[in-house]
């Protein structure tokens, strides 16, 4: 692992091409108020709207993005954890590429992170999502919650930062039917 990389920023990408230059764009701003030792991982989950030539644009730029292209959609956790797999950070991000997670508010996970945590989970309080999107969100905690029999919340997204440690333990884990962020677990 790159031990220079003090950040790295996992974004799963799907159907985004058009919000990917504006979110690379604010995530450098953000990013480099905190160190100029960053790296941005994004992954294209077999997107249909050439997301690909977009990230390897974006590639060319700035050698601190990557790009990991899958060869066929395989849902946005697994795509997540295939860009976990290569984030070399000591803190690692986790957020969606339809700039819904705002880039600037890396910097409140950051700053709670340094409390203390190993573990720090935005909380969406206003979803821009469209009406079906909400009650298919809604129905699929429900059912998640019942079937399981647990108490997930969710407004809790993706969105979140994590250290090494916690990596570690995740890849370890190792499991293949894990979502994230269902894979960890919330007190």
């Amino acid at each position: 692992m790159n031990s220079s990389v003090h950040i790295s920023v996992v974004t799963p990408v799907y159907g985004c091409c058009k919000s990917l230059n504006k979110l690379y764009e604010r995530l450098n701003k953000t990013l480099t108020t905190l160190t100029e030792n960053f790296e941005i991982i994004m992954i294209d989950d077999s997107s249909p709207d050439n997301s690909w030539d977009a990230i390897k644009k974006l590639s060319k730029v700035d050698n601190r993005v990557k790009g990991i292209s899958l060869s066929r959609n395989f849902g946005q956790s697994r795509a997540i954890m295939a860009g976990l797999d290569y984030a070399n950070g000591d803190w690692i991000v986790v957020m969606d590429c339809d700039l819904q997670d705002q880039p600037e508010e890396i910097l409140k996970l950051y700053t709670k992170a340094q409390e203390g945590y190993d573990i720090v989970f935005g909380k969406r309080f206003n979803r821009r999502d469209g009406f079906i999107k909400r009650i298919r969100s809604n129905l699929f905690y429900f059912f998640y919650n019942y079937f399981t029999n647990s108490n997930t919340d969710s407004r809790i997204s993706n969105f979140s930062i994590i250290t090494k440690k916690v990596l570690k333990a995740l890849k370890k884990y190792g499991e293949l039917n894990s979502s994230y962020p269902l894979s960890v677990n919330l007190v």
